[in-house]
Parts: C-alpha cells; structure tokens; sequence
C-alpha cells in the first residue's frame, strides 16, 4: 500500500509529531508498505532528513512551516504519487493536515487522522472549526495518541468515534546497563516551552531543595524560549543541558532514578515513555496521556497539583526503596505500547478506512 503521511511540520524542525512521524513512516516502509512524507516544512541544506523516504516539501500560503495548500493542489499531488492510503496528522493548528484530510475523503482516497495534541484548552474553538468543515461527516477514521486526547477529539467531533493509536518505541533501544549515581537524580526531557511547565517545574525542585540541600541532583534537558531565563535560575543541583540528541539521552537516563513529566496537557508523552523504557519510575500528571502507559504506583506515580509532585519527590528522598522497587518492575517487564503493536493498530485503522471509503 502506498500511504502519504501528511504533517505540517516535520523533520529537521524537532518536536514529537516530527519524529513520531518519521519513525512510523520509516518502520512502516520497511516493512508492507510503501510511504512518503508530505509537508510544508523547509529541508536543511543538503536535505538529510529523509533516511530514505520520500518527502514531498510543498509551499503554500502561511508563515513558518504552517502553510496552506488549496485542495485541488493536494489531490494532483497525491494522484501524481499514485497514493492509495492518506494519513493525516493533526496538531492545534494544522492547516495543510486539515486540508489534506478533507481532500483525500471527499475523493474517495481512504483516509487516516491522527490528532497529537490535547485539544481539551482551545476545545470550543475546534469544535466551532469542526462543524464549520462538517468534519463529523467526512469518510475518515479518527485517531488520538492516547485516551486523555481522544476524549476532546470526540467531544469537538459532537461524538464521533475516535480510536487510539499511541507513539511507537523500540524499548530495548533505551534499557541501558545503569550507572551509579552519587545522588538520587531526578530528569525531565521536554521543549522549553510554557505549555510544558518548565518554570513549574524548576519552582518545585527549587523548594526540594530548600527542604533537602545537597541531597539530589536534577537535569532538565531541552531547548526552547524559555531556556536562557531558566538557565539564570540553575544551581550546581539542578542543572540544564540544552538539545540532546537521542544518544545522549539515553545515556542520561541510564544515570538517573526517576523521570518527571510535570505538563497536564501531555497528549502522549513520549520522552517519559523512553525514560520508562529505560527503567526509571515516571512521576506525571494524571488525566495526561502519560496515564495510558503509567499506572500509580506500578510504573511510577500520578500526581494531581505541584505541591503532590513536590510531595512524591521528598517521599521518595525520604525511603529511596519506593523507586528501586518501581525501577525492578520498569526493568522487568516492558511497556504495553511498543512498534509492533501501533502498526498493527495503524493497519487496522486503514482497513477500516478502506471499508468506509
């Protein structure tokens, strides 16, 4: 099957949807399928981002990698490429995905949306945008990254079925042999951006460590706006690296005792899944889509507000035996999501597609 992976943004732009869309498009091409890549987003120079597949970088009216191609346009290319399957991957604001999908549906191509994003914030926006474009009615199969992002999808959608087709990972790829600490250490990977909770996320360690000088580490790693102010805040304990690439993420991880997801809006969160891959315990927030994959005192914790977050790390300074014991478990036994199961979900989601094309 020839599939079309329709993104706004993508590769060398770095983000979660970028690599998740890479990642599927390059498992899948390896396998049954023959997949290309279609996106506003401009190459680097020379254009290394493909690692052999096919990626289509169109202009269109916009700014930045958010631009919009007319339909008409859409569907010659997509009939050019002789493309058999299309999937949509949609974030808050996706006017080439968007446009794509209703395109490719009103043609009779089978068609796939995927939604990465938590749309629970700009809900009545979307939904007014959903039954503008009448989108509740298009011949497509709805997707979301995880339970808690597949709830808003319905809601905007006035209750269109929407399924669930997680990120992908490869966890032997991040189960390192550890290496000693001197320290509990506490990491969080993420954008430095607000809707990520950096700051928040820096006040409570900062209060961790009026209650605990000296007694932990922490290394908050990513790049984003608002990195050089937070930078100012840094103290020999808590320290930011800046972008990492995957490698030295992982070795990273294999040094540290627990990972931190402080966003409540995390549609999937696939840096705490890798951190859980590679065996540390997760504390997130529940109601993120992080829960999909942690379960509260099984994999790690769930937490509702900051002062529960501040109150989990001391608890796990105060007895380190409720991290070690987590730690065994993440170790021991592997995360339900994993490639092998989101491209079986993948395929039957295009089987449906194909039957109610």
């Amino acid at each position: 099957m020839r599939i079309a992976h329709v993104t706004d943004v993508y590769l060398p732009r770095l983000g979660g949807v970028e690599l998740q869309v890479h990642d599927l498009a390059t498992r899948q091409h390896a396998g049954k399928h023959e997949t290309m890549v279609l996106t506003t987003t401009a190459p680097s120079w020379p254009d290394a981002a493909t690692d052999g597949i096919p990626v289509v970088r169109v202009s269109g009216f916009g700014a930045g990698p958010y631009r919009k191609l007319g339909g008409p346009a859409l569907g010659d290319l997509l009939r050019y490429h002789r493309i058999d399957a299309v999937h949509a991957h949609v974030s808050a604001f996706s006017p080439l995905a968007w446009t794509a999908a209703r395109a490719s549906a009103s043609t009779g191509l089978p068609t796939v949306v995927s939604v990465h994003s938590m749309w629970h914030d700009i809900l009545p926006l979307v939904r007014r945008f959903a039954r503008w474009q009448d989108a509740a009615s298009w011949p497509v199969q709805w997707a979301a990254v995880s339970s808690a992002a597949a709830a808003a999808v319905e809601t905007a959608l006035d209750g269109t079925p929407v399924s669930v087709l997680p990120n992908g990972i490869d966890p032997a790829a991040w189960l390192l042999p550890r290496t000693a600490s001197t320290v509990p250490t506490f990491i969080s990977v993420m954008r430095m951006v607000r809707r990520k909770r950096p700051k928040a996320l820096l006040r409570t360690l900062l209060a961790l460590r009026e209650q605990y000088p000296g007694r932990f580490r922490a290394v908050l790693v990513g790049a984003g706006p608002l990195l050089a102010g937070l930078q100012r805040s840094a103290t020999p304990e808590i320290t930011f690296t800046g972008a990492l690439d995957r490698t030295a993420i992982r070795a990273l991880l294999a040094s540290a005792d627990v990972y931190i997801a402080p966003a409540p809006r995390e549609s999937f969160g696939i840096a705490a899944l890798e951190a859980r891959s590679a065996g540390l315990p997760v504390v997130a927030r529940a109601g993120s889509g992080v829960a999909d994959f942690i379960r509260h005192g099984v994999e790690g914790w769930l937490v509702r507000s900051d002062d529960e977050l501040l109150t989990t790390l001391a608890s796990v300074l105060d007895d380190p035996s409720r991290a070690a014991s987590v730690a065994s478990h993440n170790r021991a036994v592997a995360p339900c999501v994993r490639w092998e199961t989101v491209l079986d979900a993948a395929d039957a989601l295009y089987a449906r597609a194909f039957a109610h094309a």
